[in-house]
């Protein structure tokens, strides 16, 4: 197959044994100013062939951080909130939860507690052996400078979390940012693309935001909000927070070295 560039190809090589003042002298002091941008167009084109088959290959690695059992601290309390969001991920349809409460309130210790019960093995056998994966919305945005670049790396997230069959469970922190995220350079937006893979219940998906982030954003698109199953995350009460810190107090004892 012969690029566009092909022919000005031949153009270096008639460069060197054209004669002053003839036609192909001139053809090749048109190749001389135009060369380095046809050599940049086809670098950017072997580039972006590049980058799609591995984005393809590695997206979940690239823009995910599997929480299941790897680095998560033990997390103590919570067990209804857990409860809720493991019954929520057991639905055949709507079955992806949205955490809710101010921050700092423990939202994220939800998502680290679900993947604790997941590698203890204390769920239902639809999500036995299932993983968690925190996906950085903020990463899989970063240098998306051609369009289509967004799209592509969502796509693969996605396509990974369906071949899975239920068991990537994906957790996205923040999630007021889906509406609107990596809609730059002509792309998609995040919410469009995962619209419809949460529709069909061929994903599970656990989202956390605050109640101005649900309100001001996943309020303001119907269709996404309907996908997800709101559960309220509250302050602990005291007598909770004192449980948390008992059973917390042998980790910090070890950590700074005090009994």
């Amino acid at each position: 197959m012969i690029g566009t560039y092909d022919p000005l190809l031949g153009a270096q090589v008639v460069q060197r044994t054209a004669a002053q003042g003839s036609v192909l002298h001139q053809l090749s002091l048109i190749w001389r100013g135009i060369e380095p941008f046809v050599f940049l167009g086809a670098a950017v084109g072997l580039g972006w062939a590049a980058w799609t088959y591995y984005d393809r290959k590695a997206a979940m690695r690239t823009y995910g951080r599997h929480i299941t059992g790897k680095g998560v601290g033990l997390v103590v309390g919570r067990d209804d909130e857990i409860d809720r969001v493991i019954s929520i991920l057991c639905r055949k349809t709507k079955n992806c939860a949205a955490l809710v409460g101010h921050a700092g309130v423990g939202k994220t210790a939800i998502a680290e507690g679900l993947a604790q019960r997941i590698a203890t093995g204390k769920v239902p056998a639809a999500l036995a052996g299932a993983r968690v994966v925190e996906i950085d919305l903020g990463a899989m945005v970063a240098g998306t400078v051609l369009r289509g670049m967004f799209e592509e790396r969502m796509k693969s997230v996605i396509k990974q979390a369906e071949n899975a069959g239920g068991k990537i469970i994906l957790f996205i922190d923040e999630m007021q940012v889906i509406p609107g995220a990596g809609d730059s350079h002509g792309n998609t937006d995040a919410s469009s693309m995962l619209k419809p893979a949460l529709a069909r219940g061929r994903i599970r998906c656990v989202g956390a935001t605050t109640f101005d982030g649900y309100r001001n954003c996943i309020e303001k698109d119907p269709a996404l909000e309907r996908r997800f199953q709101k559960v309220h995350i509250e302050e602990p009460s005291t007598q909770a927070t004192i449980g948390i810190l008992r059973g917390l107090k042998q980790q910090y004892e070890q950590h700074h070295g005090l009994e």
